[in-house]
Formats: C-alpha cells, structure tokens, sequence
C-alpha cells in the first residue's frame, strides 16, 4: 500500500511539474510575442477590397493584436460580410480613405459568396461612390459574380489578355445513384412535396421534371437580378446585354469595351499610377513617402501591391477600426445579431454548421438579457435536422413572446432555414434569396449488396417488429417505409402550420406554394413568404423600431468569436470536439470533415476540374450533417452551385 501512495504521488508531483512548466511556456510565447503595432490608416490610403475572401455571414472578429493571436487563430479565411459593409460604409466618411480597388476573383463556397451577399456588397460600393470618391476594379477573366460586383465601380479595367466570362447561369446538379449501385449501397426515401428534390442526388440520374421547373424559375429571376444590376451601373439596356451574352459567352478585351462593360482595357501598373495619383491628391505633399518611423508597419503593406509609395489598408485591416467605431460600449440597450450559417444539425454542430443545442443555449442567454431589446436572425441556411430547426423555432418563439424577433435572410434561408424564421415579426429577404423550399424528406441506406459481395452477411434478433429500423445492413419493407412516410407527413403538417400561423395564411394556401419548391426572395415576397426585400441594415431598424428603442443602441453580434485565451483553453481542456451526430447513432468528427474538404479545396484549385472536386467532395460530405434522430429532414435541393 505503502509503494502505491508513493508512487500515486510522484505521478502528481510530475503532472503537477509538466502543467506548470507547460503554462510558463505559454505565458513566455505570449510575452515573447508582444503586441503588434496598431493598425494605421496613412492619408490617401486606398482600400483594397480582394474578392478572392469569400463572404460569410458570421461574426466579426477583433482586430489581432499579437503573434499570439496569429498562432491561435481557426477559421477559414472568409470575411464576414457586415463587417466588409460596415467597413466601407465608414470608409465613405474617413478622410484618409482616398478610393477603393477591387481585385481579385469571387470564390463561392457553399452558402458564402452567394448572390445575396454579393448583392449587398454592390449596394455598399454603390453607396461609397456617392461620397464622391472612386472604385477602381481591376478584371483579368472575371466569371458572372465578379463582374457583378465590379460593374458597381466607376471605372472598370480589364487586363488586355483578359476576357469577361459572361455566359448566363446554370446549375448543373450531381447525381451519385449510378456509383451507389455499383458499390451495392441502397437509398430508400419518404418525402412530402413533389419539389422536394434533396433526394435526388442519391435516387436519379437526372433532375426530376418538377426539380428542372424551380432550378429554372429561381435561375430565370436570379439572372434578371444580375442583368438589371450590371445594365444600371453601365448604363446599359438590358436586351442588349442579353444579346451579347447569347451571342459571345466569353467577352474579349476590345468587344467588352465597344459594349461599355469596361472603361479601359490595361495592364495593372497603368492602375497603380492612377491609384498614386488619386492618393496624392488625398494627401499632404510632405507625407507622399514613407517615413522612416513607419517603414515597417508600410513594408508590409507594400508587399500587397508592391507599390512603397502608394498608401494602402486591406479591407480585413481596416474593418475592425470601422468596427470600433461605430460601436456604442455606453449603450443601455442592444440589439443582437445572431448568426444562423450552414446546415441545421443536432448537438453541438461544428465548423461551417448550426448546432440545434449550441444556438438554442445563446438564444436563452440572449432572452434573459435585460439589455438585449430585440434578434435580429440572419439566416443563411439551406437546412436540415427537423428536430434541431424545431429546438431552434421554440427557443425564438419564446424570445418573439417577450421582444421582437427580425429575420433578415441572406443568399439562402430555406427548408430549416425558413422552419426557424417562422417566430419572426418581419422577415426581410434579398430579390436574389434562395426561400422556401417548404417540404420534408426521409433518407435511409443500406449496405447489404456491398457487405455480402465481399462475403459479410448479417443476422438479427430483436423484441419489436420495428426495433431494426434504421439498420444499415438491409433494405426497408413496405411497412417500415410506411412507418417513415407517417413520421415524414407528421412533421411536414407541422412544418405547414408553422407558416401558416407565422404568415397568417390558410394551412390550404401554404399546401398550394409549399411542396419543397423553392423561390426567390421576390417571389416569396408576392407569396406573402417574407414582408419585405431589404438588408441587414434594414432589418435592423425594424428590429429597433418594433421594440421602440429610443436614444443610442447598441449592435452586438452572436455567438461572439472566441479570444486568443478561449481558444487555447480549449485546446488544453480535455473535451470532446464539437461535432455533428450522424443518423442511426454514430458521431462525425467535424474537424476531421473540415480538414478533408479544406485539402480537396486546396488540392482542386479555381479551375473548371477544381470546382468539379470541390463540388463533389462537398456534396458528399453533406451526408455527415444528416443527423436527425427519427432520420426527417428540412432541407434544400441541391441547386446552390450556380455557375
């Protein structure tokens, strides 16, 4: 006994050792790392807007201020699009903020960099002209979303070797049934709404009749949004800008010019010389160099454009400032934006998903906050678990009995997405809003061609007729199907009663727009789906007015990203990994996810064989987040990867 306290205790003395020398490491990188000197907007800067960021709709972060911060930061390099408005916005007023240059290739990924959001970009740099001040973009093979933003510049650069790809949209779905078959994986469905094509992927070979009408409605007024947003910054007619993409697809230099779709056509250091002119004339003539005493913080900036003499702050730089700004610390009352991106999954969720447990415990926080007056919801959700968007809805329904609930969608807020903007007052959407979408799904596989022509075979016994029902080794029965189809009805009849006493429609008339079809933010407006069409910023005033906020108010956004010192305790503490369970029992690592999506991205590049990957890898992968625990599902068709 005597030897096991012994060594009980030398185990403590050398945990003990090892935790004590590990926190002074820590403690001496942190010291070591210092501060970073702070961010300084030299007069004349031009803001450099870089559209390869992808737009996000999360968040905003707090500006690093250590090495420290740089080591622990996580995340993808996606920007969140109210900090990328706010930023320009403040801009417009910032007297040392001489003009904006957009460069760069838009990269959708997902839900980030979708029609909406880019809509709302366009409108911010719209709005930043009007102060009078120039936005340069400079093009070299812009695809169909690039161009639509930076058609909003007042002048437009093409690279000579360059070319506008601007063929029109089109979404060209993947079907994986072929190769489940020849694996020996089946998939058996139950679903409510002959638009409810989630299914399809993993069912046909092709796009069922009723899929082809919505893809090709939602297309036709997403391509009429596009057509009227470059048509009114170019001064163009819209037939004639339809006319040109019939004929040509991609546009060469010299033609993009003759159309007026570019003011010039110029290699990149012909812009730098105008961005150094218009930045000289913003500046005082004895700070046209860079200073000795700011050489270091400008060496770093230079590297940007390579450009020494040329003052300049990146969008990411410069939109914590903004932030900061506009923020009113002394505020008695708040206003909250909650966050609602990617798939609707139970649990916890992890990178890139909404965690019905995770979303509903701030939701609670934020009800029994005083100062919190009203949520403003922005969702960008294609959907998901039906469980997790009803934990979602009740935690919001419980908020809207107290204070005002505001939905303001952004590039998609459908089949969970739009389940959870049920409890709202007000929703606003963008014409360009992926919507509705109102149906629900089952989806069980098998795998029993797969184990028995490799020689596994599978028995049972159980103590109920159905106790077997979601088992991966055989297909279902008629009456087990029959089982899944009562429990797909049940939830659809919920999911229909929830529009209805939200919307204050007839259950009859929600059944008539309902069956999972999708529309578009301006069609779900003359449905009566959503009040109005409006931004972020609209929803928030709505938000303020419904809850007669009066003097100063502050926004704060939620879930708050977490600091340098969060994230290092819990890479210390010893917790399971947020992650998202699969159906039937079993648990995904969302990390692991991630990390295998982010390499595909990485391995597949921009190309046309790269967006192929990607697509692939993702759609796939979009199975870890069916986690339902009765296997129902609100979630969008596969039509989000618009080319």
């Amino acid at each position: 006994m005597k030897q096991f306290f012994t060594a009980l205790a030398a185990n403590l003395v050398t945990i003990a050792v090892c935790a004590v020398g590990l926190l002074l490491l820590v403690v001496g990188v942190a010291a070591s790392a210092g501060t970073r000197p702070a961010t300084e907007v030299r007069p004349g800067a031009v803001l450099i807007v870089d559209l390869d960021r992808p737009l996000s709709d999360q968040p905003a972060r707090a500006e690093r201020t250590s090495i420290f911060d740089d080591a622990l930061a996580t995340g993808t390099a996606a920007l969140p699009l109210r900090s990328a408005l706010v930023a320009i916005r403040a801009a417009a007023d910032d007297d040392r903020i001489s003009g904006i240059l957009l460069r760069g290739t838009v990269l959708a990924d997902g839900t980030r960099s979708g029609y909406a959001a880019l809509r709302e970009l366009r409108s911010a740099l719209t709005t930043f002209r009007a102060s009078k001040k120039p936005v340069h973009a400079y093009l070299v093979n812009p695809d169909t979303r690039t161009y639509y933003v930076a058609s909003a510049a007042s002048t437009v650069t093409l690279d000579p070797f360059g070319s506008l790809l601007l063929p029109g949209l089109a979404a060209e779905p993947v079907f994986f049934t072929g190769l489940f078959e020849k694996l020996g994986i089946g998939v058996q469905v139950s679903r409510v709404g002959r638009y409810k094509a989630a299914v399809e992927p993993f069912t046909r070979r092709e796009m069922s009749p009723e899929n082809r009408q919505q893809v090709q409605s939602y297309l036709g007024d997403l391509w009429s949004e596009v057509k009227r947003g470059i048509a009114t910054s170019r001064a163009l007619d819209t037939l004639a800008l339809q006319a040109l993409v019939d004929e040509q697809g991609i546009i060469l230099p010299a033609d993009a010019q003759r159309a007026n779709l570019v003011d010039r056509v110029a290699y990149f250091d012909a812009v730098l010389q105008d961005l150094e002119q218009m930045a000289g004339r913003s500046r005082d003539a004895g700070k046209s160099e860079v200073s000795a005493k700011d050489s270091a913080r400008a060496a770093d900036l230079a590297m940007l454009l390579d450009r020494p003499t040329l003052p300049q702050i990146t969008l990411e730089a410069y939109a914590p400032l903004a932030a900061a700004k506009e923020r009113i610390y002394s505020a008695s009352q708040i206003v909250a934006v909650v966050y609602a991106e990617g798939d609707i999954v139970d649990g916890e969720g992890g990178a890139g998903m909404i965690g019905g447990d995770a979303l509903a415990r701030d939701l609670r926080k934020l009800r029994r906050n005083s100062k919190v007056k009203a949520i403003v919801l922005r969702v960008n959700s294609p959907g998901g678990s039906a469980i997790a968007s009803e934990q979602i809805q009740r935690e919001l329904s419980l908020f809207a009995a107290k204070k005002p609930v505001v939905v303001s969608m952004g590039s998609v807020a459908a089949s969970g997405g739009y389940w959870i903007s049920t409890a709202a007052a007000r929703v606003f959407a963008e014409p360009n809003t992926i919507t509705g979408s109102i149906g629900v799904f089952s989806l069980v596989p098998n795998i029993q061609a797969l184990a028995n022509r490799n020689g596994v075979t599978f028995d049972s016994v159980k103590t109920g007729r159905y106790a077997d029902l979601f088992s991966l080794a055989r297909p279902r029965t008629e009456a087990e199907l029959a089982v899944l189809q009562r429990g797909t009805d049940a939830v659809y009849a919920a999911f229909i009663e929830r529009v209805a006493t939200a919307r204050k429609l007839s259950p009859d008339s929600v059944r008539g727009i309902a069956e999972g079809r999708v529309w578009s933010g301006e069609q779900a407006r003359r449905l009566g789906l959503v009040d109005s069409l409006g931004s972020l910023d609209a929803a928030l005033k709505s938000a303020a007015s419904l809850a007669k906020i009066t003097g100063d108010y502050d926004v704060q956004e939620f879930p708050h990203p977490k600091t340098a010192t969060e994230r290092l305790t819990d890479l210390l503490e010893d917790k399971p990994t947020p992650a998202a369970a699969l159906a039937y029992g079993a648990r995904a690592d969302a990390a692991v996810a991630d990390a295998a999506v982010a390499g595909a991205a990485a391995l597949a590049g921009r190309g046309a064989a790269g967006g192929l990957i990607r697509q692939l890898t993702q759609e796939l992968q979009v199975l870890l987040t069916y986690s339902d625990r009765r296997g129902v599902y609100a979630r969008l068709p596969y039509i989000l990867r618009i080319q």
